[in-house]
């Protein structure tokens, strides 16, 4: 499957963590890109009815949502939201951004087929809040895609050249924790270990998709 990312002049940096600039720059585009292109995997063809980005940062992913979703919805915690918002307007983008935690949420019970945080949970302080409040707003039969950064060597090489801070420094959660803190509060449909070969030796992510 093809993704379709947007010009990065169309992006602008909305916080500290935001390293949208990274997944155009040679080399480590290939291991940011990875994520991207294994949440699309997990969605396969669908077009979903309700669809929430978490964490939506720069809005990078969203025009490549636009095309999976009738009535796309993304949050995040910056305040840097009208650049996204010229983001969607110049891609053309119909899309309703709401600036809320993801413990807090303003929406209804049950009110999402699919939820996606790509490289979020992380950085989440209130990490069990954080995953009640996505099994509050799945519907019965939704699904929630994630991509979590895993404790590499490969991983952390990179962090280190292209970061001024190092692994333990950046996340808030310990990435050793994260699949089990996951399993805790949903279901496994399928779990992958990326890249698909290398991961097995030098895993640099694990991607979920969950169900309640």
């Amino acid at each position: 499957m093809k993704l379709h990312l947007p010009d990065p002049n169309l992006l602008q940096k909305t916080g500290e963590v935001d390293y949208y600039y990274w997944n155009y720059q040679f080399p480590i585009k290939y291991i940011q890109r990875i994520r991207f292109k294994a949440i699309l995997k997990l969605m396969g063809d669908k077009i979903y009815d309700k669809l929430l980005e978490i964490g939506t940062g720069s809005g990078i992913f969203l025009p490549e949502l636009s095309r999976h979703s009738q009535n796309l919805y993304a949050i995040d915690i910056h305040d840097k939201m009208e650049a996204v918002e010229k983001l969607c307007k110049a891609t053309s983008i119909d899309v309703k951004i709401d600036r809320c935690p993801i413990e807090n949420t303003p929406y209804q019970d049950e009110m999402f087929d699919i939820i996606i945080a790509v490289s979020v949970l992380e950085f989440v302080g209130e990490l069990n809040k954080a995953l009640s409040e996505i099994r509050r707003l799945l519907k019965p039969n939704g699904i929630f895609l994630t991509i979590c950064p895993q404790q590499s060597k490969l991983l952390d090489f990179f962090l280190s050249v292209y970061s001024t801070k190092s692994p333990d420094e950046e996340f808030i959660n310990p990435r050793k924790e994260m699949s089990r803190i996951l399993e805790t509060h949903f279901k496994v449909i399928k779990k992958e270990i990326y890249p698909p070969i290398l991961g097995k030796v030098l895993p640099v992510y694990s991607c979920y998709k969950l169900c309640k």
